[in-house]
C-alpha cells in the first residue's frame, strides 16, 4: 500500500507541476522582462499618490507594485531596499498578500474552475480593506499614520533600477537577462516538485489510510463554520499553511477523480486569497520589520470571517430563488 501512495503520488506531482508550471513560467519570463525595463517605475510613479489612503509614504508603492506582478519574495527584497518602520512594513504586507502575484494566480484560478474574474476584483478589494484596517490598527498600536495623512519620506537604497542603463528599452545586457530567466525557471521546477512530491504522497497515504476522513469528523465544526463540504477541507489545510499555487494544485488532482461542488471552489477561493501560506508568510515579512502578530491573526480571521459571511449570503440566495 506504501510502495502504490508512494508510486501513485510522484506521478500525481508530475502531472499537477506539469500543469502549473505551463501557466508560472510564460507569466513569470513576462514579469522578468518588465521588471528590466521602466514599466514598474512609470506604473509606480502613477500610483503613488493613492498610498495616502494606507498612510504609507509614496515609496511604499514600489514593493506593492512588484509584488502585484511577483511573489511575497520579490516584494520582501525590495521592502529592504528601503528604510520602512514596522508599521509600514506591515500594512505593505498585509496589502501585498491580498493580492500579490496577480497574473499567475488569476489564470490558475480560472483554469481549476474558480470565478476568476470575481476573485480578481474580490483581491483587489481585500487589499484595499486590509490596508486600511491595518493602517488604522498600526497607528494606534504601534506608530503608524492614520489613513490620509502622508507620512515623510523613507530611504531609499536603490531597490530598482530604472529602463535605461543598458542604453536601451532594458536595464541589462541581453545574456543577464536570459540567464536570470533560466535561473527562474529552475529555481520553480525545483521549488515545485521539492513541495508537491511529498505532498501528493503524504495525500494518497492518507487516502489509503483514511485520514482526510478522520480529520473531517475532527474539523467538522470548520467546515459547518464556512459552510464547505469536508472533501474541501484538504485543499483548504494545503493552501492555509502552503500558499495558493500548491492548494490550487491539490484542488486539481481532486477534480481529475470527483469535481468539486462551484459553491465550496467560490468559498475556497474567498478563503484562501484571504489567508495563504500562514507560517511561511508571516515569518517572511516578519524578518522585513512587519508585526507578524497583526499579520497572522488579522489574516486568519478576515478569511475566517469573510468565507463564512459569503457562505450565508449564497445560501440565502439559494433559499430566495427556490421560494
Amino acid at each position: 500500500m506504501v510502495s502504490k501512495a508512494i508510486k501513485d503520488g510522484i506521478i500525481k506531482a508530475l502531472r499537477t507541476a506539469a500543469f502549473l508550471l505551463a501557466i508560472i513560467i510564460p507569466i513569470s519570463l513576462g514579469v522578468t522582462l518588465l521588471r528590466h525595463t521602466g514599466f514598474f517605475l512609470w506604473l509606480a510613479d502613477k500610483i503613488e499618490p493613492a498610498m495616502r489612503i494606507f498612510g504609507l509614504p509614496g515609496e511604499a508603492v514600489v514593493p506593492i507594485v512588484v509584488g502585484a506582478f511577483a511573489d511575497e519574495y520579490a516584494t520582501a527584497a525590495v521592502m529592504n531596499g528601503f528604510s520602512f518602520n514596522a508599521a509600514h512594513s506591515t500594512i505593505i504586507a498585509m496589502v501585498v498578500l491580498a493580492f500579490h502575484s496577480l497574473p499567475v494566480e488569476t489564470v490558475i484560478t480560472r483554469q481549476i474552475g474558480m470565478p476568476a474574474f470575481r476573485m480578481a476584483l474580490l483581491r483587489l478589494g481585500l487589499a484595499v480593506f486590509t490596508g486600511i484596517v491595518v493602517a488604522i490598527i498600526s497607528a494606534l498600536f504601534i506608530g503608524g499614520n492614520m489613513p490620509g495623512t502622508l507620512p515623510d519620506a523613507v530611504v531609499a537604497g536603490g531597490a530598482i533600477q530604472s529602463g535605461s542603463a543598458a542604453g536601451g528599452i532594458f536595464d541589462a545586457s541581453r545574456e543577464v537577462i536570459l540567464n536570470e530567466m533560466g535561473m527562474g525557471v529552475l529555481n520553480t521546477v525545483f521549488l515545485l516538485l521539492r513541495v508537491l512530491i511529498p505532498l501528493m504522497i503524504g495525500i494518497e497515504l492518507m487516502m489509503a489510510y483514511k485520514i482526510i476522513e478522520a480529520m473531517a469528523k475532527k474539523l467538522g465544526f470548520f467546515c459547518k463554520l464556512l459552510d464547505i463540504g469536508k472533501e474541501a477541507l484538504l485543499p483548504l489545510l494545503v493552501g492555509l499553511f502552503l500558499g495558493v499555487t500548491y492548494g490550487a494544485g491539490a484542488i486539481a488532482e481532486m477534480n481529475r477523480v470527483r469535481p468539486l461542488p462551484k459553491k465550496d471552489m467560490a468559498l475556497l477561493g474567498v478563503f484562501l486569497f484571504s489567508c495563504h501560506g500562514i507560517i511561511e508568510n508571516t515569518y517572511l515579512f516578519a524578518l522585513a520589520g512587519a508585526n507578524a502578530i497583526i499579520i497572522s491573526v488579522f489574516r486568519l480571521a478576515i478569511a475566517i470571517g469573510l468565507t463564512a459571511a459569503t457562505g450565508r449570503l449564497v445560501l440565502r440566495e439559494k433559499q430566495e430563488e427556490n421560494i
